[in-house]
Formats: C-alpha cells, structure tokens, sequence
C-alpha cells in the first residue's frame, strides 16, 4: 500500500496520478500550509525590485501566496528573470501568465548552479517561513520573501499506517520524515519502505535507522510513483 504523505492543498495531482496508474493507496497528511502574512521588512523589498538580478519560488505554495504581493509591482519594472525550483512551481507561474526558468535539478543546488552560471549577485527568494538551503550553497547575495508556513498536522492517524502489512511512504520534505519518526516505533519501521524525494532525505532517513530507503530519480510525481511503482510490484 502506498501512502501519500502530502500536505492536502498540494496533493491533487499526486492522487490523480495513483489513481490512473491504478495503485493501491491512501492520502495521510502530515503537514498543512498556512498563508503567512510576510514581514514589513520583506514588503520593502518589493519596491526595490529593480535592484534583483533574479526572483526565486522555491515551491508551488510560494507562488500562491507571493505572487500577489510582487506581480502589480513587477509589471512596472524592466523585464527580470524568474527562477522556478521545478516544473509544478513553473506551470502555477504559466497560468498566472508568468514565465521562468527551472534548472537542471529540481532542488536549491540546481538553483545554486544556475545562479552561478548566469553570474546572478543579488536574488530575492519567495519561500516558506524556514530559511531555504539555498542560503547556505550559494555565493550570490539572496533576500527572503516568506509569504506561508508548512505546519505539523495534528491527530494524524497514524493508525492507518501501522495496521498495513507493508506501507511505501512518499516522503516530500525532511519535516514528513521527521513526524513520520516521531510516531513510529523503531520495530515498526521495518515494515515500512520510503520513497524519498532528495538525498538529503534518504541520508537523514537512514540515519534514523530505516532500512528501505529509496531515492527517487527527481522530485517530480512521475518519479516519485515510478520508484513507488517499482518497490510495490
């Protein structure tokens, strides 16, 4: 049984997918996003726009809650590279008429990289309330914009899953894995098998113990439910 551990806001997609392919699965969420309002000094930012060799989204959620603060004030300033961390953070731009570019990897390193390559020195990220690795691998000079807030889910039924001769979990982010250790025992981890969206969180799953830990290709669904596909088979 496969469990999608995505938050319900993005999690559509995801679902629709497990359904065409015909998977056995359920949706537990571990976590939700709730709109934060952004901080006066991030605000300022925004009027100062032209002074950015390039706006970030690191996610889907970015998109929705920040476009609205940065569009009106983006159309009154020359034309500025857009930067989406992968394809589903791309295609919310493009249906708001808003173009960008993703890098080679889907994760802050193939950001880092783009950065560097097109020599950019000074970005503004919009982001959740937690600070983006990003800020930590790249030399260009980056500003934040946190515009929403990934929340621990309460009264997970967690339930659901232990009751499974086998689960596959889906893991998104290090903060799902994080909820998923806290509520597991360590003899009850040996029937789960991960499906981990970046090495960053397969290194920090086997840490705390799991045996199963499969990286997946990409972060995309397609990649996510073909390591999925594979392990359930």
């Amino acid at each position: 049984m496969i469990v999608n551990t995505r938050p319900t806001e993005i999690s559509n997609k995801t679902n629709n997918l497990l359904n065409e392919l015909k998977c056995d699965f359920i949706h537990v969420p571990f976590t939700k996003i709730k709109e934060l309002e952004p901080p006066a000094s991030a605000k300022i930012l925004l009027d100062k726009l032209s002074n950015y060799d390039a706006l970030i989204f690191t996610s889907q959620s970015a998109v929705k809650y920040g476009v609205k603060y940065f569009q009106e004030k983006y159309a009154n300033v020359n034309h500025i590279p857009i930067i989406s961390i992968g394809l589903a953070t791309q295609k919310c731009l493009n249906e708001l008429g808003i173009s960008s570019v993703v890098p080679q990897t889907y994760n802050s390193e193939g950001i880092s990289k783009l950065i560097a390559k097109k020599d950019y020195r000074k970005c503004i990220v919009f982001c959740g309330h937690k600070a983006p690795q990003l800020l930590s691998i790249t030399n260009a000079d980056i500003d934040v914009f946190p515009c929403y807030e990934s929340q621990d889910k309460k009264n997970i039924d967690f339930g659901k899953i232990k009751e499974l001769d086998e689960s596959i979990i889906l893991i998104y982010t290090n903060q799902s894995l994080e909820i998923l250790v806290k509520n597991v025992k360590a003899c009850e981890m040996e029937k789960i098998i991960l499906i981990c969206a970046s090495e960053r969180i397969r290194k920090l799953a086997s840490n705390y113990s799991f045996k199963d830990c499969v990286l997946a290709k990409s972060p995309l669904d397609k990649d996510i439910l073909n390591a999925a596909s594979k392990m359930s088979n």
